[in-house]
């Protein structure tokens, strides 16, 4: 008990500053849209990937190295996602989560642990559209929500870039760091369903389109799509 008093204390202490991330997600993943707190900044990964990781394993990662229309920081949110599916034990260590005892760090090493060669996420020039669109709606107009600023709900929205059976959206407002949203959307502090987390890490995705779009000189809107591959010939 005093130990898990401390972790959280210290996880507390550390904080830097606040985002907010929401899911929404369809068929029989239905979440209910949740604010938290956001994970503090840390270390740049990559040198640490290079340890844990061997080449094939992040060349079989790095889905989205050849997509044109995403920026490197796109691409590598992409690449982090992937490396967690690929092997989830290694992400823990890449977390440095392995002795954690603060509750959502704890569960998110419980579920990753458990986690090994799920399908590779890869983009699609379509749903990297939509999430496109969605993060300039968000940004134009000052909000933050899964329905587009006209009332279209998520579901209608996204069908109408990518005809996809089971879909699902993060969004996260923060810095644009793809690392530590990442680590916050994994990490999902504070939502109980942990909807960030399962959408990143379920195998039924296969497909995923994503936006980092500035909004203010602290805070940029991400977007996250994801689907399976049902949409590819329609």
């Amino acid at each position: 008990m005093k130990k898990y008093f401390f972790d959280k204390l210290l996880f507390v202490l550390t904080m830097l500053f606040f985002s907010t991330s929401c899911t929404n997600i369809f068929d029989d993943f239905l979440v209910d849209d949740q604010e938290g707190p956001e994970i503090p900044p840390f270390i740049e990964p990559q040198p640490y990937i290079d340890k844990l990781y061997t080449k094939e394993q992040q060349d079989k990662a790095n889905t989205a190295k050849d997509a044109a229309y995403l920026s490197d920081k796109e691409k590598y949110m992409i690449f982090l996602c992937n490396l967690a599916r690929l092997d989830g034990q290694k992400y823990v260590d890449l977390l440095d989560i392995r002795t954690a005892t603060y509750e959502y760090a704890a569960s998110l090493r419980e579920t990753l642990d458990t986690v090994k060669d799920y399908p590779m996420l890869y983009p699609n020039e379509r749903l990297c559209e939509a999430a496109a669109f969605h993060a300039d709606d968000m940004k134009s107009h000052g909000i933050f929500q899964h329905s587009s600023s006209d009332g279209t709900n998520f579901y209608e929205r996204l069908k109408r870039f990518y005809d996809g059976y089971v879909m699902s959206e993060n969004i996260h407002r923060g810095p644009q760091n793809p690392s530590l949203i990442v680590r916050t959307l994994l990490i999902d502090d504070g939502v109980p369903s942990v909807g960030h987390r399962e959408n990143i890490l379920s195998p039924k995705f296969t497909r995923i389109g994503v936006a980092i779009h500035f909004s203010t000189s602290s805070e940029y809107y991400c977007v996250q799509d994801f689907s399976d591959d049902a949409g590819d010939e329609k």
